[in-house]
């Protein structure tokens, strides 16, 4: 497989310099995707018309066809596609509307999907492309990058992380190591439970046996529920150190390789309750014991907060358990 057999996916939403930034790195590739497509999820036309602007006038610069613009359901052959939702579906619904408009090409075998906040170097689609294949007898149904905060000296995470079924927390591998040390590939591969959802190529094969993304989750541990979900379909996940992207990721400037105690992310209030909902809800579809463990983390999750001076919220936490625990997915909000 190849380039040729790549159809590219950036979601975006409401922000147009690292938008234009990212589509710069995959337009900057050694080996140019097949299709790339820009997915924008409800951003609305102030942000659309800036976006399609620049990106029409980069494709004139590299002597390509200039972007089309869909909306919807609708369908273009085209080479690049600026796909226009019109709400914001979070990331899981993003992703799949994006895929589907690209699995009715038959060529794309693969896809390698971005989040808008990232730029990948020239030679990460290639590097993700050259470790589809290992030594193992699984077949590989996802790749992760490796992730660099854009403006420190540390990585995000090696191809992505495991999962702590007694705790639902996802853990990143190599995490706050320097840029220039990671372990080895295969004792990370052997690890990763999942992919991060920033930077990742996944095969048609895959979608075919496992389908898409949860979109009940809107943010937050997608890409853990799609990981675990692709190992029990009988795919092995995969990293490629070669895959360097570099992400805008909130608060990584603050990090050091001692990285917070706590390992909870300073969100707003409203994001914070999807990261725990989320969160609670995975470990209890995965774990018996969920309710009891579920209940005994709420104090420490309050506690963390309130280390951070996020204070208040032990409502938020009750409640975001609570819906994770019993399912409650159908809102977004406290």
């Amino acid at each position: 497989m190849d380039a040729a057999n790549i159809g590219a996916i950036i979601l975006t939403h409401c922000n147009t310099e690292e938008t234009i930034a990212c589509l710069k790195a995959v337009h900057g590739q050694h080996e140019l995707p097949r299709r790339i497509v820009l997915c924008d999820n409800g951003s609305g036309n102030v942000y659309a018309d800036i976006v399609l602007k620049e990106w029409t006038e980069l494709a004139k610069a590299r002597q390509l066809e200039e972007p089309v613009e869909v909306y919807g359901n609708d369908r273009s052959g085209a080479k690049l596609v600026y796909l226009r939702l019109e709400e914001n579906k979070g990331v899981g619904g993003g992703f799949n509307d994006a895929l589907r408009f690209l699995l009715y090409d038959a060529e794309c075998a693969a896809f390698w999907v971005l989040h808008h906040d990232t730029e990948p170097e020239p030679y990460a689609l290639s590097a993700l492309l050259q470790h589809l294949e290992d030594e193992s007898e699984k077949k590989i149904g996802l790749v992760g990058s490796t992730l660099l905060y854009k403006n420190s000296d540390l990585q995000e995470c090696a191809g992505g992380g495991v999962w702590r079924k007694w705790t639902g927390k996802a853990k990143s591998l190599d995490g706050g190591y320097d840029k220039y040390s990671h372990s080895e590939r295969r004792d990370i591969a052997q690890k990763l439970d999942y992919v991060n959802g920033a930077s990742f190529l996944v095969t048609r094969e895959l979608i075919n046996a496992a389908g898409l993304f949860d979109e009940r989750l809107y943010m937050f541990y997608e890409d853990v529920e799609y990981g675990l979900r692709a190992k029990k379909a009988g795919f092995a996940l995969n990293w490629a150190p070669g895959a360097k992207v570099y992400h805008h990721a909130p608060n990584g400037e603050q990090l050091t390789p001692l990285l917070n105690l706590t390992e909870e992310p300073e969100l707003a209030a409203d994001i914070d309750y999807l990261y725990i909902r989320n969160r609670f809800f995975l470990m209890r579809r995965e774990t018996l014991w969920a309710y009891f463990f579920g209940i005994f983390l709420i104090p420490v999750l309050y506690a963390s907060r309130t280390f951070k001076g996020q204070k208040g919220r032990l409502g938020l936490i009750i409640n975001a358990v609570l819906d994770g625990l019993n399912k409650k997915m159908d809102k977004y909000r406290q």
